[in-house]
């Protein structure tokens, strides 16, 4: 490897064009808060087991005490376990032609990512399963801090490139990330982007109902039903078509126990498999633990609010300076500016909670896992805008003079009982909405994009700072003995040792929750889409970015889809059937008088409104479902014609084989002969000679008509 051209900087290098990473992992050894005994113990077991499954071994230092392991595998290696990888997907269906070859074949990987997955495996999997069993922060790997490939920033630089000269992203661009890092993360970015493009209708549809239709517009309300459910079930056609295309689909089935699981006992089945064994009723019992937690923390989140609710009353009462308007509603943005850390809390329990429920396979816990953050991410976002909606504005005539009373008591502002009249004002909803998602936008961005890159360029300058202090003093720092032609190489890939690890199922929530406001608020405001629009473009560019700059590059685990978020999102269409229905219910003037002059209250009749919502709703679903499914997805149709067409080239070699079958061959007819007069049963000896059974026949034929002849007293003549 020549690592003298490699370089460490965001410029240009075309000479990396020269270094190739598909067949490259890094392993990095913390032996910070251990003795030297033990480090020493643990790094030897940890060169042991890589070098046990045949990889190749350098070690040089790191940043502070760490110690860097560039694993590489030999050519037959990585493109044996390639091969087996690929013999497992026939084997499992998830694609239908067997590779060809042996055990012992060799192949390269169709692109880079494939190769890397399989170094991936040879790193991590488990020793029964032909890896070296490096599970960072695990078991006996606990001072492992991470693994993971190396960034090849020529590919990076061109894929950045070309996302800054286009406004779409097509498929072959999708192809490009597919090979970069996997289809995982690029069933991500083929999400954003087709949410993305179908953004535009409810844009221009948002601009018409601000412009021409009142607030709390029912018709609007309707268009953003309508295009989520249209939405939905295009991207369900759309992940099959994408998985199809990738040859990742049925992936799912390929799974193999979480290093992280522990079994009780372990037994073989009838198949000859040994399956590891862990009580069922364990795991739920576990499971039912998320139960309080969600309530406690439903619990929290409201007192949270409540107080929030208070301040804002607070400032509305005692104060009455300049700017008073917007300092009411400075606890809603301070609110919304706090909710990602809260949210991030609360995910940090959910994920030790899912730890504990002991799942066998990564899929089972990555389910588990995002079906408690969906739960908490629609608590702490949603949770405030629906007091507001349903509690605050209907009943505050009640609830909030009893609160400004307790203000003015506590404050000794006067005796003003009494004087208090509340008004019920619908605006405070919507600037309730616009604070929330804006504020939120330009919160995740900063804690996503700027603040990672301030941190790392501040470590970053607090070592060179370190490293100067060291030099001054005479002592010696880590790069001091870096051989001159690897000093580039290995100062970049220090920095990205320090990097974070990528999570893409962090990015996949953002998307969803911000999906999660336009279904179920949309009548608020109308121009929420157009927001979400302009952010949603920057999104997609400043992920690529983030993963290419600020995290280290991920490891390219395949996915046929985004999983369990899509039932999220169907969750959350059908909430917004419900949510927008008794929003228009609510606070359209026109449908209160309409219901005010039939004699019938708003809230007897918001359950009828919100029943036939609903049902309109799973109707309309099931329409559009059955029209799409009859339209179906282009790879879908090509898989169809290249089935039909494999089982027609079967069925017309059958018929030539049959054919060939017909017409023998002299020496295929004499040795059919030789084997009928050697037969023991005499019948079948007599006519062995070609056309013998033919010329008998026509011999009796004639011989026949014959005698008939004569007979009559007529005459056969012999031919």
């Amino acid at each position: 490897m020549r690592l003298q051209r490699v370089g460490t900087s965001l410029d240009p290098d075309f000479e990396l064009g020269a270094v190739k990473y598909h067949d490259k992992y890094v392993v990095v050894y913390d032996f910070s808060t251990v003795d030297i005994d033990v480090a020493i113990n643990e790094f030897s077991i940890l060169m042991k087991d890589l070098e046990a499954v045949g990889l190749h071994t350098e070690v040089r230092t790191g940043y502070d005490q760490t110690l860097l392991v560039f694993v590489q595998a030999p050519r037959d290696l990585l493109g044996n376990t390639v091969y087996r990888s690929r013999v497992k997907d026939w084997l499992y269906g998830v694609v239908k032609d067997h590779p060809g070859g042996t055990k012992n074949s060799v192949v390269d990987g169709d692109f880079e990512a494939e190769d890397v997955l399989s170094m991936y495996h040879l790193v991590n999997w488990q020793q029964s399963n032909g890896g070296a069993g490096i599970v960072p922060q695990t078991g006996k790997w606990e001072n492992v801090a991470s693994i993971f490939p190396l960034h090849n920033h020529r590919k990076n630089q061109e894929l950045m490139g070309r996302l800054s000269r286009t406004i779409f992203l097509s498929e072959e661009d999708l192809d490009r990330i597919r090979d970069l890092w996997g289809s995982k993360v690029a069933f991500y970015f083929a999400f954003l982007q087709t949410y993305f493009l179908f953004l535009t209708f409810p844009c221009a549809a948002g601009v018409l109902a601000w412009a021409f239709l009142p607030k709390y517009s029912l018709g609007f309300a309707l268009i953003v039903g309508v295009w989520c459910t249209v939405f939905i079930e295009y991207w369900k056609i759309k992940e099959v078509d994408l998985s199809i295309r990738w040859g990742v689909r049925g992936v799912g089935g390929l799974k193999v126990n979480r290093p992280q699981f522990v079994y009780e006992r372990e037994f073989v089945d009838s198949g000859g498999r040994v399956i590891h064994y862990f009580p069922r009723w364990k795991r739920i019992t576990r499971q039912l633990c998320v139960i309080p937690f969600i309530m406690v923390s439903t619990l929290l989140l409201g007192l949270l609010i409540v107080i929030v609710f208070a301040m804002e009353t607070l400032i509305g009462e005692v104060y009455n300076g300049p700017y008073k308007f917007y300092l009411e509603y400075l606890p809603t943005v301070a609110l919304a500016v706090f909710l990602p850390y809260i949210s991030n809390g609360l995910e940090s329990i959910a994920a030790a909670m899912t730890e504990y429920e002991n799942h066998r396979t990564a899929d089972y816990h990555e389910m588990s896992l995002t079906q408690k953050i969906f739960v908490l991410n629609s608590v702490t976002n949603y949770l405030p805008i629906f007091l507001t909606a349903f509690v605050y504005i209907p009943f505050g005539h009640r609830i909030i003079p009893q609160l400004q009373h307790l203000i003015h008591d506590t404050f000794q502002l006067g005796d003003t009982k009494g004087n208090f009249v509340f008004e019920s004002d619908t605006d405070r909803l919507r600037n309730e909405v616009i604070a929330l998602t804006v504020t939120g936008q330009l919160s995740s961005a900063f804690e996503e994009l700027a603040l990672p890159y301030l941190k790392m360029q501040f470590h970053h300058w607090y070592r060179n700072f370190k490293s100067k202090r060291s030099r001054q003093h005479g002592e010696v720092t880590q790069s001091d003995g870096d051989d001159p032609s690897e000093r580039r190489f290995l100062r970049r890939a220090r920095r990205q040792g320090a990097m974070e690890a990528y999570d893409v199922q962090e990015d996949i929530a953002e998307m969803v929750l911000q999906y999660g406001y336009l279904a179920l608020f949309s009548p608020v405001w109308p121009l929420i889409p157009i927001g979400f629009l302009v952010n949603n473009w920057f999104e997609l560019r400043g992920d690529v970015f983030k993963i290419c700059v600020e995290h280290q590059r991920p490891a390219p685990v395949r996915s046929d889809g985004l999983g369990p978020w899509v039932s999220s999102l169907e969750l959350l269409t059908w909430l917004g059937s419900m949510s927008s229905a008794a929003i228009v219910h609510l606070f359209d003037g026109r449908i209160h008088g309409l219901y005010q002059s039939t004699g019938v209250n708003k809230w007897c009749s918001l359950p009828l409104t919100v029943f036939f919502s609903e049902h309109i709703f799973l109707g309309f679903r099931a329409a559009v479902r059955f029209a799409l499914q009859r339209i179906g997805s282009q790879q879908i149709r090509r898989e169809r014609a290249e089935k039909y067409a494999e089982r027609k080239r079967l069925l017309d070699d059958l018929e030539a084989s049959s054919q060939k079958s017909a017409h023998l061959d002299v020496g295929e007819r004499e040795r059919r002969k030789s084997i009928r007069l050697s037969d023991s049963d005499l019948f079948w000896t007599r006519q062995t000679e070609q056309g013998a059974s033919q010329e008998a026949g026509v011999g009796m034929i004639k011989a026949s008509k014959k005698s008939r002849w004569n007979a009559s007293g007529g005459e056969l003549k012999d031919d």
